[in-house]
């Protein structure tokens, strides 16, 4: 049986793609790693309590976006399960939405959504930032919205 290598390809400094069970992987240590750097000792300045915030969100900032790279990763590896449609939320064409998220009428603090393929909601949520990422998918067509 022929078992697939990963490789490097020099010419195009490309690697084959990765497989859901390895981001998933990635992801659980990221996950970890991050859980690790918020019990670490903060850098807080304790006699500026106005300036510990963003002390906080720099010490932070570079686990939260790798956690959030490979959970957008994750999600456009992930094969979809489907339900019925939820009884709340707002159904739209996934252009419509992305054309919302583009005109800034959607932020990942509003909510989030979930692809829908006939009619049928998928268990694949799918928020504002994944636009600028590039990371929608192209075999959904639809999406529902949960406002917060």
């Amino acid at each position: 049986m022929f078992k697939r290598r990963l490789f490097y390809n020099k010419k195009t400094k490309a690697t084959p793609p990765r497989t859901l069970a390895q981001v998933e992987a990635e992801l659980e240590i990221a996950r970890d790693e991050t859980e690790k750097l918020e019990k670490s000792e903060p850098p807080y300045d304790t006699d500026d309590p106005s300036g510990s915030w963003g002390k906080y969100k720099a010490h932070m900032q570079p686990a939260w976006d790798k956690e959030r790279k490979l959970d957008r990763e994750r999600r456009m590896l992930m094969t979809p399960e489907f339900e019925d449609l939820s009884d709340f939320g707002d159904v739209m064409t996934l252009e419509h939405w992305i054309e919302c998220v583009n005109d800034g009428g959607f932020i990942d603090y509003d909510g989030f959504g979930r692809y829908v393929r006939d009619g049928k909601e998928s268990n694949i949520d799918v928020h504002p930032s994944d636009v600028e990422h590039n990371s929608v998918r192209d075999d959904f067509d639809t999406v529902i919205w949960f406002n917060r």
